[in-house]
């Protein structure tokens, strides 16, 4: 399959995924069993003070993500502003132009917040 090809059959689609973890072992073997995720063998130490580690996964040739190992004081339950470190899901769309689709969104009732 060529690359535009590939970029055309992830357009709307999660291409980048963080899932925050405090135990990748049980996380790892959760995700390939539900989804069949590989991972990468190796871990890579973070940059950072609240992630300890990422695991690089896949699934396919359009997902891509990493499990950030990170300590309870991280961990988000639902949203808190008393802790702006903790670490959500941080999922990221494939799209051809970013101020375009974020315009766009904005006309049918989105909105950016940064």
């Amino acid at each position: 399959m060529c690359e535009e090809n590939l970029v055309q059959e992830a357009l709307g689609q999660i291409c980048w995924l963080e899932v925050p973890v405090r135990d990748v072992p049980r996380a790892k073997a959760f995700y390939m069993e539900l989804f069949g995720w590989e991972f990468v063998p190796e871990p890579q130490k973070a940059v950072g003070d609240c992630v300890k580690s990422m695991h690089f996964f896949n699934k396919g040739k359009t997902l891509h993500g990493a499990f950030l190992e990170h300590d309870e004081e991280y961990h988000v339950i639902n949203n808190n502003p008393d802790k702006p470190g903790a670490l959500p899901v941080l999922p990221t769309l494939c799209v051809l132009d970013c101020e375009e689709t974020l315009a766009k969104a904005n006309v049918i009732g989105g909105k950016t917040a940064m």
